[in-house]
């Protein structure tokens, strides 16, 4: 299943992503599920998506709307949550301003479920060029990411909003520290593409965003479409890149 996070505020931004979203190959077999937060613009974001599902590009579409706003560490774990709770064995999730490459899947897809792997992550921050086909061990980054029913229920989801918590002052707080947090504690790792399956274009308008920091924040590597790749598994040993 794949979820992603509606700001309910963004309605240009989210028709750009979800433009992205359409062309994925092997999203017509994923449920797609929006969890969507009351903003100001939630009647032309609502629009956005109704015209998605209209594509039928996914196997189906659900948007729940929440009653009232949850807030920025509130709402990814309730999107989590509820996709979890359908039964799905491994959920990915987006945000409204990361658009992603057509092999996105095929990518997280190729991350090996190992019980040390705590989550596959889609953007890679390292510089151009890089070859498309290398997966290695990776720092954590929200800009779409995939994790599995037992590391969200045994680890992620209980210590969610109290690693999200900055342990000290001048420590990163928020949940992507959190996670980041937890991988730390629990010995556990992050594996992703060297070359960027995701890339941020949400410059204005975010709770974190910054836009005098946008440029710098962009993925190097990311292309819209790459064709299929064989690739280069088994992860090697951690902080090394694979070889084949």
């Amino acid at each position: 299943m794949i979820t992603m996070t509606v700001s309910g505020g963004r309605p240009g931004y989210l028709a750009e992503t979800l433009d992205s979203w359409s062309a994925v190959r092997g999203l017509s077999a994923r449920r797609f599920r929006f969890v969507v937060e009351p903003g100001p613009e939630l009647a032309r974001c609502r629009a956005v998506l109704e015209n998605f599902a209209r594509r039928r590009v996914a196997r189906s579409v659900e948007v729940e709307v929440n009653p009232e706003r949850r807030g920025v560490r509130a709402n990814p774990h309730h999107a989590l949550s509820a996709a979890f709770a359908t039964g799905a064995g491994s959920v990915v999730l987006c945000e409204e301003d990361i658009v992603v490459g057509d092999d996105v899947l095929e990518c997280l897809d190729a991350v090996p479920d190992e019980p040390d792997v705590l989550a596959a992550c889609a953007f890679s921050r390292r510089p151009a060029p890089q070859p498309a086909d290398v997966l290695a061990d990776t720092g954590f980054s929200a800009w779409v990411w995939a994790t599995w029913a037992d590391r969200w229920t045994e680890l992620l989801e209980p210590r969610w909003f109290e690693a999200a918590r900055a342990p000290w002052d001048g420590a990163g707080a928020g949940w992507d520290f959190g996670v980041e947090r937890i991988a730390a504690a629990t010995g556990m790792r992050f594996v992703g593409p060297l070359a960027s399956r995701s890339d941020n274009i949400g410059r204005d308008g975010g709770v974190h965003a910054l836009p005098e920091e946008f440029e710098s924040s962009r993925a190097a590597t990311f292309a819209a479409h790459r064709d299929p790749v064989a690739w280069r598994l088994p992860v090697p040993a951690r902080g090394e890149p694979s070889r084949g």
